[in-house]
């Protein structure tokens, strides 16, 4: 048998994210079963790396892409889907997928997708148009699915425990959580949807109850800075700033409680990867939450403070916890599409949306969110 050949187009770390990481996963994924793989990284690293090549100028892409799908490379587009830039690259790695042996597939990312869509109806269209030429049609959660409005489009977690391997602790997390009782942690980035300001909000009201309660934050944009905002609280979060994936998981490891306060979602990768490592997780209702995480009304810094003193509470009482498979592993499923035997024994990657995920209501959820900035030439950014 032929070994696999793929091509990943998205983002890959640095910087980190949800869909870097799972590109990351894919990516290691393949080559670890025999396979070839390749990445163009269209994110805003563009470092070049073993297998992994930099995407560069919208001529250079196209060029690049031409050459892959040539040499039979099977695409698999990941994007958010969510501006106009995502679906021209949709458009453009979909004609190249014709030139390949076997046709593209894409992963939608982004729970901002949804209420990009629904503005018009020729933003409808289009997306149909471009979707039903990719061989298969990936949202991560259900609202993405139904959105899209394409025949046979499935809904597959972008997640896996097969790398879910925490690595040596950052710098000044021993301190931290020698000082705090509880522990909470978030992952930040400096866009609106990520909710940064609302947690600030919410967990001065946390400190007020909890005054040895401690915050710890993580990802681009939470970097120490010169001079916090006038929050009123006693000690103030701790900035890790962006930190690699092993570091990143070493955090929420030892944290007692993970937030995740945004305003829109897709499915949330550090969500998933804190909860299999047995942590309590908070985080607002939107997108795909899994059954185990407490949520709480989004855009709300009253609901979020009470939900994280709740989950404070409930920490001395709850049994121990450890690390464990959720149940939306998707890897095996789409190694399948890229033609790897997928197990026979209905493993976790088999589900298209497991019963016990729960998705955001149709109202109060993406729609209320603010649109991501325009994309560089060939980025596809997604809240993770």
């Amino acid at each position: 048998m032929t070994p696999p050949k793929v091509l990943l187009v998205g983002d890959y770390p640095p910087p980190n994210g949800g869909v870097a990481t799972h590109v990351d996963e894919l990516f290691r994924a393949v080559r670890a079963r025999g396979g070839v793989c390749e990445v163009l990284d269209i994110g805003k690293g563009q470092l070049p790396a073993d297998g992994v090549t930099p995407a560069g100028s919208i001529a250079r892409f196209t060029g690049l892409l031409a050459s892959f799908s040539a040499r039979g490379y099977q695409i698999h587009l990941h994007t958010n889907g969510a501006n106009p830039k995502s679906w021209m690259l949709a458009s453009v790695c979909a004609a190249a997928g014709r030139l390949a042996s076997r046709p593209a597939l894409i992963t939608l990312h982004s729970g901002l997708g949804p209420a990009w869509l629904a503005e018009s109806t020729l933003r409808q269209r289009m997306a149909t148009a471009v979707l039903r030429q990719f061989s298969t049609v990936i949202a991560v959660n259900e609202e993405i699915r139904t959105a899209l409005d394409v025949p046979g489009a499935v809904v597959l977690p972008a997640f896996s425990l097969e790398f879910l391997q925490p690595g040596a602790p950052p710098e000044g997390l021993a301190a931290l959580r020698a000082e705090a009782s509880p522990l909470f942690c978030a992952m930040v980035a400096p866009r609106p949807e990520y909710g940064e300001e609302i947690l600030l909000r919410a967990f001065e009201q946390v400190q007020k109850s909890l005054p040895s309660a401690r915050l710890a934050l993580y990802g681009p944009g939470s970097e120490a800075r010169g001079t916090e905002p006038e929050t009123g609280s006693p000690k103030p979060p701790f900035r890790f700033g962006e930190l690699p994936r092993p570091q990143a998981l070493a955090l929420i490891a030892a944290c007692d409680v993970f937030v995740r306060p945004t305003l829109a979602d897709g499915d949330s990768v550090s969500v998933r990867e804190a909860l299999a490592l047995g942590r309590t997780v908070v985080a607002t209702r939107v997108g795909n939450r899994p059954a185990e995480v407490k949520l709480v009304a989004p855009g709300d810094a009253s609901s979020l403070s009470k939900g994280l003193l709740e989950a404070a509470g409930e920490i001395s009482a709850r049994p121990a916890r450890s690390v464990g498979a959720p149940a939306a592993d998707s890897l095996a499923r789409i190694l399948s599409l890229y033609g790897f035997e997928e197990p026979a024994t209905g493993g976790a990657g088999t589900a298209q949306h497991p019963p016990e995920e729960r998705g955001s209501p149709a109202r109060g959820g993406a729609g209320t969110a603010q649109h991501p900035k325009e994309e560089a030439p060939c980025a596809a950014s997604a809240a993770s």
